[in-house]
């Protein structure tokens, strides 16, 4: 029995297409799923891991309403306004079905970046009809799965931000072609209905904020024939009628949500660091006209040739561009050269689809194309969106190479391949953050942050030499470099070191006055030397700047336990943990505070409130089971003392702590024993141990 022909020509496209999508399905786990493990690096530290919008499953989500991508208020002058509230709800949401896991996260995002990739191979089906062999639609989705550029946004934990953007984008796109195909029906609902879902985009990232920019640019573009003459601007206008119409409300539609984009930051510019982003801090028209388009360049060159990949591009990575005598001005006119020869090379057959690709690559990159200042130099991550535009002029390029000859087949292949083993190689460089940071090294060899980044790294890692080295060249290369000067006088202070340190530390306010880490640091150098007035007005300045500042509060207490104020000491660690209740330091000290003062059973209250936000905490349920064991609730403490003991087996003072609780608890000597001998294995030299094993031995 035979198909009717439209049923069977439907039933070969379906087929069609499931292929194409198993195949980019297959490309985009084979670029990344390599790569799926590791840590947080660079900036999911201070977005994911330490930002308590995230880590308290229990905030509701009108705070997060009230919170930038960072977890501050938007309302704080250090406040960059990057307003993401659906972005930080996936990552809470997450953490409370799996907990933080950086492996489990990444494999969300290649999802996403895999359903993008479905969505792109969409729109470029319904924006134009592949004819001829050369399946021009797939080809540029192919290239756009497996793009090494797109690398920071699917690994980077943090580019699920421009992934979810991406997505409301493309969504946004298709149903609005979708619209214009089907009767264009229902406009009251429609435009309504688009702008909401970009409004949901622009809440996950800035970005998608130009979809309906994006659609009118399309729509234009592709139904009005700019090259047909016309007998007068009215015959024109009075001919396209309905498109105009309809560019017009989508662009009081896209001004609405720009509006409440800016009522969102109240209307305020946020304050970046010039060394951010020193293009946008200069002052010099020219300068920045000519290094604002030499970024353009940079860009450009970044998908062309994207193997000038690095995690950070601040500092010294892209001089200024301050002379028309600049060697680089032949790139900047090469690249605008090379905009005008494609659309003057265009034909006629082919002239909306090169308009149109241009536009899908231009208008996402206008949030970043320093027309507002922003708070970077380059950021490869919002290349995502414009890649999708990108990649289909590559397939343009690609399709009229093959139409001359199949032959050229062979480098398109070896270019896709290329593609597959840079993104497998550059994934498997944000696995962690000494990989990712030294890898900047070959890229940016003059930017003062990789180094600082690197140093600060090898400070976490115990790494004291790499560490000094590092910032030291970090400041060789900018010496006006603030926070290398504040972690360096940290370094020295650890080294004991007072003196250099305070120099440094010093150094970093006169560059930055308002800088409240360094201020309080330089209060712990001054309260370790002893000078406690000093100390209190250093820490006084930083609570000025920084009036939640829950780490100088802890050291505030701490500067009173020195001055035998207790009272003072035991009201600023409660003030820190008010402001975050996950800071064990400050717990600790209060726990330790009660004992010294026999008030066992506040600690129990108190040590039951701290575990409900450091539920693993093992000083903390040390604590407490000392205080179960002075109270001779002895069971309870020894369930407390396996659960630590679980949890840190290494541990000596442990062991011999559960030992000391057998050997009070009576007819548990053997126990006891047991405990001694098992903390002295662990460390011969524990002084307690050997003294208690001696007395039990002595009496038996």
């Amino acid at each position: 029995m035979f198909l009717p022909y439209h049923q069977s020509v439907m039933s070969s496209l379906r087929q069609h297409n499931l292929i194409q999508y198993g195949l980019l399905i297959a490309a985009s786990l084979l670029s990344y799923g390599g790569a799926l493990y590791g840590t947080f690096v660079f900036d999911d530290s201070a977005a994911i891991v330490k930002n308590m919008d995230v880590r308290n499953v229990a905030t509701p989500f009108h705070t997060l309403l009230r919170h930038d991508f960072w977890g501050n208020n938007l309302t704080d002058p250090t406040s960059h306004k990057s307003f993401r509230p659906l972005t930080v709800l996936t990552y809470q949401l997450e953490n409370r079905l799996l907990g933080l896991n950086a492996g489990h996260m990444k494999k969300v995002n290649l999802a996403l970046h895999t359903v993008i990739c479905l969505l792109v191979l969409q729109l470029y089906q319904v924006l134009w009809h592949d004819t001829g062999h050369f399946r021009t639609s797939f080809w540029a989705a192919f290239l756009f799965t497996i793009h090494p550029v797109h690398t920071e946004a699917v690994v980077g934990i943090v580019g699920r931000a421009d992934l979810l953007a991406a997505i409301g984008y493309l969504t946004v796109l298709l149903l609005y072609q979708h619209w214009l195909t089907n009767g264009r029906r229902y406009a009251v609902l429609v435009y309504p209905a688009l702008s909401v879902l970009t409004v949901v985009s622009m809440l996950c990232k800035e970005t998608g904020m130009t979809a309906l920019v994006s659609c009118g640019a399309i729509d234009a573009l592709h139904r009005i024939n700019w090259s047909q003459r016309q007998h007068s601007f009215r015959e024109f206008l009075h001919t396209h009628r309905s498109c105009f119409t309809r560019v017009f409300t989508l662009g009081c539609f896209s001004l609405a949500t720009l509006l409440l984009r800016l009522w969102i930051m109240d209307f305020e510019h946020p304050k970046f660091h010039r060394m951010d982003n020193p293009i946008g801090a200069c002052n010099s028209t020219t300068t920045r006209v000519l290094s604002q388009s030499y970024l353009y360049w940079l860009n450009f060159w970044l998908l062309v040739c994207p193997d000038w990949l690095s995690f950070d591009w601040a500092l010294g990575s892209v001089p200024l561009v301050e002379s028309f005598f600049d060697s680089r001005i032949f790139l900047i006119a090469l690249f605008y050269g090379t905009i005008i020869a494609l659309v003057a090379c265009s034909t006629e057959s082919n002239a909306k689809e090169i308009t149109v690709a241009f536009a899908l690559t231009i208008i996402p990159f206008l949030p970043a194309c320093g027309i507002v200042r922003v708070g970077f130099v380059i950021a490869e991550r919002l290349l995502y969106l414009p890649s999708v535009g990108f990649c289909y002029l590559l397939a343009i390029g690609c399709r009229r190479l093959i139409k001359r000859s199949v032959a050229f087949y062979v480098p398109l292949c070896f270019l896709c391949t290329m593609f597959i083993l840079k993104t497998q190689s550059r994934a498997y460089e944000w696995t962690s953050e000494d990989l990712l940071f030294r890898s900047a090294l070959r890229v940016c060899p003059r930017n003062a942050k990789v180094y600082y980044n690197i140093a600060r790294l090898a400070t976490d890692q115990g790494d004291r030499e790499t560490a000094f080295q590092f910032y030291r060249h970090a400041i060789h290369l900018h010496p006006e470099y603030e926070a290398a000067h504040m972690n360096l006088g940290n370094l020295y202070r650890e080294t004991h070191e007072l003196d250099t340190a305070e120099r440094h530390l010093r150094k970093a306010i006169h560059i930055y006055e308002p800088f409240p880490s360094a201020w309080m640091n330089l209060g712990i150098v001054q309260a370790a030397r002893k000078d406690h007035d000093a100390a209190l007005a250093s820490y006084r300045r930083a609570l000025e700047l920084k009036p939640n500042y829950a780490n100088c509060l802890y050291n505030l207490g701490n500067l009173y336990i020195d001055k035998q104020n207790s009272s003072m000491a035991l009201r600023y660690w409660r003030e820190a943990i008010q402001q975050n209740p996950r800071h064990s330091k400050a717990w600790a000290n209060i726990l330790a505070l009660y004992d010294n003062r026999g008030r066992m059973e506040d600690i129990i209250r108190t040590s039951t409130l701290a575990l409900s936000f450091l539920p693993n905490d093992t000083a903390i349920l040390f604590t407490r089971a000392n205080a179960f064991g002075k109270l001779g609730q002895y069971e309870t403490a020894e369930e407390l003392y396996q659960q630590i003991i679980a949890a840190r087996p290494d541990h000596a003072v442990y062991r011999a702590n559960l030992g000391v609780l057998y050997h009070r608890w009576g007819q548990r000597d053997a126990q006891a024993i047991e405990q001694y001998r098992a903390a002295l294995r662990l460390d011969p030299n524990l002084r307690s141990a050997k003294t208690n094993l001696l007395k039990l031995m002595n009496a038996t």
